[in-house]
């Protein structure tokens, strides 16, 4: 698990150096990721309830599950409003000049960054074809940027899973054939009283 745990965090983190034009390294690093990161779930999701007493295993999972839920609602709000906010950041950076530079009147430009959002460029008074192009190059590079540190964010959850990792006990000693409580397959003696007593139990 601790293997897995250090390939999660070094290649979602790794996507942190893709731009517009690294599709291919980008979706490579994101699928080692993502792969190592469903064996970890996987693997605790299958095995934590091991560690506790058997009559105890449907809290146990419950307790899990909702942790997984308030900690995916925590980071989820938290990379969202990182991206707001850098994206707000970078793109008035990234697509002034660009624009300035491609002929867009100054007087132009908060209707430029206004259309960005909507996707719809043909109430920007000055604009032109180049222009557009000019500002669809921008606005990727300022999303690369936004996104290089939405990324680099999930680093110290990295280093906690590692910690984790290494701390995780050791289940083989519980891969055992004892059954806490068999409900079939009890014998064929006494077919009545051992259903009976499987549906009391």
């Amino acid at each position: 698990m601790t293997v897995a745990a250090v390939f999660t965090t070094a290649f979602v983190a790794a996507v942190a150096a893709s731009n517009e034009s690294t599709e291919e390294r980008t979706t490579a690093f994101l699928l080692i990721g993502t792969i190592a990161a469903g064996y970890i779930e996987n693997l605790t999701l299958s095995s934590t309830a091991y560690l506790w007493d058997p009559a105890d295993i449907g809290l146990v999972t419950g307790v899990m599950g909702a942790i997984r839920t308030g900690l995916s609602a925590i980071a989820t709000s938290m990379y969202s409003s990182i991206l707001a906010t850098e994206s707000s950041k970078y793109i008035p950076q990234k697509v002034i000049p660009a624009a300035l530079a491609a002929g867009l009147p100054e007087s132009s430009m908060e209707s430029l960054l206004s259309s960005i959002a909507l996707g719809d460029f043909s109430a920007v008074p000055g604009i032109s074809a180049d222009i557009i192009a000019a500002t669809g190059v921008a606005v990727k590079d300022a999303y690369a940027l936004s996104f290089r540190t939405v990324y680099l964010c999930t680093l110290p959850f990295g280093v906690l899973l590692i910690v984790a990792a290494l701390l995780s006990p050791n289940v083989e000693q519980y891969l055992t054939d004892e059954v806490a409580r068999r409900m079939h397959d009890r014998g064929e003696k006494g077919n009545q009283a051992e259903r009976k007593e499987v549906v009391d139990a």
